[in-house]
């Protein structure tokens, strides 16, 4: 049965059972309307109820400020006309309302997802509300402090709050939305759900329309918790310390690649029916010829083959399964895939994949990644830091920025069509891993979603985790409701990112390289909790582009201190020639303020010194120094010198070197190999982030 929207009677009735209450009454003749009107007293509202009529107010069909009888019968008429006659049987009739007092016109309204069950949504309502689409979403059953914090993200929150000394009752608000998430959990077949507008007024509130759509089709998530079996599983496979590979093969096949890659483990064993030696290990025909049980299998092997010995492996007390092979149900061959999950089931051994490109785990040597390490870029040294990605290809290329720019890696995860092992279960075992401090996440679809923000709740009390979300792109289709319009999976999404304490890096549309920029700032910066930035320039260009991008992201130019700028003043001045001295005044006129220009005729003293005077500023946070390596006076050696500076200073210190010559190039990578980071662009976006993820997390991720 299709949806269908309940009429008011109904509505009304299932609302005051969660102390909702909707004004008006349903009639199903003029005369009866006559009456109700007689009986609330003019001016009344009437307007239809009607499965032929959605969008009353877009097809003509609310009168308003209805003050006489005569002007009642004729809006009356009108209307039956429009739906085509009343009729109690069908529920087809009118509803006359007490003409409500202005006040500020909210909207509240749900939906049911199907990744994370009931979504209630707060924001601007009335008419122009597509247009202003100025909502915030919860999910599940709300608190009271769920539904303050969402409004805290919209405008009618502030209005709410109290703007331009205008009062508002925000309680009754809030309390509607408690109310309104817990009928939406405890009935399922209520797909949707506007009450829009809801007047508020400095006491009490009013709702004008309401709307419910009912499907009893419908069908809500259930939150789940993560398998201990599966999680023994992921522990096993991350700690392997026996694995073997079927399917490995001679150089320059894909299992020949994922072996090479594995060859850190120290009991690693190679699977093939007919060769007797690979890179030098002793090759087995089977399973069943191993010296030993294997902890660990890796399939590089067809769909039918993996089926088969995947099974052999679980009989014989194997505990964990990386299934890099394709073909399954990304292909149309969804029985094998469901053969998989069930011996994984039955067996309790859960697998990674199919269809990934599996683990790298530098801490224990486990790679099964199929690049070969001649067309890729490894990250061989462990740091704090986990990925977890949903598509091969963007954790390929997050893998590759990481080594470009010699970051280490604790964890990388490919989960692939994540038939067994999915986002959540991978996160919930980074969670409880003591060495990784940070965890990044790609994501493109949401299959658990409910799973994903329980588990996420626990990780992201002890460490960071941030989202990326793929996919965030298109819209609803054509919908019964405004809630519906507007709260799409994306939306959904975002309202699970906030409840859960995740932090979402939306501007990974705009470059992947954000999200290392971010991860490189956290791990190599000590932490500082405030965002007032302090620019020094070697050029003044750059430093004024910069500093313009500063205020851009939302962040403070640093006012200095009245010492900071007499010392900077006297830096400058004692360099200066007898001739400049006549008109040191002029000179220096400007010295001191941010952005700071230390001039053409800088040389690294001068930078370095000024770099200490302000990391000794009280009123700067972070320093950014854009650096023009190419000038006359500034020497070779620079680069080992701020090498030795970063040790000395206290503050996050972003150097950011200007042009693209071989010589800056050199320069850099001088730099980044004694892990001292610089940066191109992006870089004022992943600053800003990593300055939110210090004052929300409250740690430092330091390496």
């Amino acid at each position: 049965m299709p949806k269908q929207q309940i009429d008011f009677e109904e509505s009304s009735a299932l609302l005051r059972k969660y102390g909702i209450s909707a004004a008006g009454k349903q009639v199903y003749a003029i005369h009866d309307a006559l009456a109700v009107a007689d009986e609330t007293g003019y001016p009344v509202v009437v307007k239809p109820v009607s499965r032929k009529i959605i969008h009353k107010s877009d097809q003509g069909a609310v009168f308003l400020d209805i003050r006489t009888k005569d002007q009642l019968e004729a809006a009356c008429r009108t209307l039956e006309q429009k739906i085509g006659g009343f009729d109690p049987s069908e529920k087809e009739g009118l509803l006359v309302q007490k003409m409500a007092v202005t006040g500020f016109e909210l909207l509240v309204g749900a939906r049911q997802d199907p990744g994370f069950g009931p979504v209630t949504m707060v924001g601007i309502g009335g008419i122009f509300v597509e247009l202003y689409a100025d909502v915030a979403m919860g999910v599940g059953f709300l608190s009271r402090q769920d539904v303050e914090n969402m409004l805290k993200n919209t405008r009618a929150g502030k209005v709410l709050d109290g703007f331009r000394g205008q009062h508002y009752d925000k309680t009754a608000i809030v309390d509607l939305a408690v109310n309104v998430s817990r009928l939406m959990a405890e009935n399922p077949d209520i797909c949707e759900l506007d009450l829009n507008p809801v007047i508020v007024y400095e006491k009490g509130s009013a709702i004008v329309d309401t709307r419910l759509i009912r499907d009893s089709e419908a069908r809500s998530p259930k939150a789940k918790d993560v398998r201990g079996w599966k999680r023994d599983s992921i522990n096993a496979i991350f700690n392997a310390r026996s694995v073997a590979v079927i399917g490995a093969s001679r150089p320059g096949t894909q299992g020949g690649v994922i072996l090479k890659n594995c060859m850190g483990i120290q009991k690693l064993y190679p699977i093939h029916p007919k060769l007797k030696e690979i890179h030098g290990l002793k090759c087995y025909p089977s399973l069943g010829d191993l010296p030993e049980v294997p902890e660990v299998c890796v399939f590089a092997v067809n769909p039918e083959r993996t089926v088969a010995i995947f099974e052999d492996f679980c009989k014989l007390g194997g505990k964990g399964a990386i299934v890099f092979s394709d073909g399954f149900a990304e292909r149309g061959r969804k029985d094998l895939e469901t053969r998989l999950i069930e011996l994984s089931e039955q067996y309790k051994v859960a697998f990674i994949g199919p269809n990934c490109m599996g683990v790298i785990d530098n801490f224990s040597g486990l790679n099964t990644n199929y690049i070969p390490a001649l067309r890729s870029v490894p990250v061989p040294k462990p740091n704090c830091v986990g990925v977890i990605s949903q598509s091969g290809g963007i954790g390929l290329e997050l893998l590759e920025m990481f080594s470009a720019d010699n970051q280490n890696l604790g964890k990388w995860v490919s989960i692939g069509n994540a038939a067994s092992v999915g986002v959540p279960e991978i996160l919930d075992h980074m969670g409880n891993d003591p060495k990784i401090k940070l965890i990044a996440i790609y994501l493109e679809g949401v299959a658990d979603g409910l799973k994903l923000m329980k588990v996420g709740r626990e990780v992201a009390k002890r460490k960071p985790v941030l989202i990326i979300k793929g996919g965030t792109g298109g819209g609803a289709k054509a919908a019964l409701s405004h809630t519906a319009s507007l709260a799409g999976s994306h939306e959904a999404f975002k309202a699970c990112c906030d409840q859960a304490g995740f932090y979402l890096v939306e501007e990974l549309t705009e470059d992947p390289k954000i999200l290392v920029n971010v991860l490189s700032i956290l791990t190599s910066q000590p932490k500082t909790d405030g965002s007032r930035i302090a620019v020094v320039s070697v050029g003044g260009g750059a430093g004024i582009l910069l500093a313009d991008q500063v205020t851009e992201e939302g962040m403070a130019l640093a006012e200095f201190a009245p010492e900071t700028k007499q010392r900077m003043q006297a830096l400058i001045k004692k360099d200066l020639k007898p001739a400049q001295l006549k008109i040191a005044d002029k000179i220096l006129q400007n010295v001191g303020s941010n952005p700071i220009d230390l001039f053409g005729d800088c040389d690294d003293d001068r930078l370095l010194e000024s770099i200490r005077i302000v990391d000794k500023d009280p009123n700067t946070d972070v320093i950014i120094a854009a650096i023009y390596m190419q000038v006359p006076l500034l020497s070779e050696y620079l680069p080992e010198r701020l090498v030795e500076l970063k040790e000395e200073i206290t503050k996050p210190l972003i150097i950011s070197p200007r042009g693209f010559s071989a010589y800056v190039d050199r320069c850099r990578a001088y730099m980044v190999s004694r892990k001292l980071h610089t940066y191109t662009v992006p870089m004022m976006k992943p600053l800003r982030i990593a300055l939110k993820i210090w004052k929300k997390y409250d740690c430092s991720f330091l390496e």
